[in-house]
């Protein structure tokens, strides 16, 4: 009867466990950003982001250093080309939280000891 009873307690925990999201589950996705400015929808493709703002796209470079944590690099501009105010901007951001349907994030840079976190909401993840 302990044998059960721990069998079951047993699968009741890997099955809560199981659909738990990862910060892997998070390398592909769409996410949104509402701020004071608007709202900022970032589709993320493994290695690609796009973050699109009042009808413009911006595009990133994501090179994943950990699960958690990765950096946007080579940024461009909604024509596609390198964005001379972002030419050398390197931004890495950790994951700090993940809920059913938001992720809490921390932004830092390479050209200021400043940080920001922010909350966005999942719309989906592939």
């Amino acid at each position: 009867m302990k044998k059960t009873i721990y069998l079951i307690l047993s699968l009741l925990f890997f099955q809560s466990c199981s659909g738990q999201i990862k910060c892997s589950d998070l390398k592909n996705g769409t996410f949104e950003l509402k701020s004071e400015t608007g709202t900022t929808i970032i589709e993320r493709k493994e290695n690609t982001q796009i973050e699109k703002f009042n009808g413009l796209n911006y595009y990133s470079d994501v090179e994943w250093l950990t699960d958690c944590k990765y950096e946007l690099k080579n940024h461009r501009n909604h024509n596609g080309e390198l964005d001379n105010e972002e030419l050398n901007s390197i931004y890495t951001v950790e994951i700090m939280e993940i809920t059913t349907d938001s992720v809490r994030i921390k932004t830092t840079s390479n050209y200021s000891d400043d940080s920001l976190e922010r909350t966005l909401k999942i719309v989906s993840i592939k």
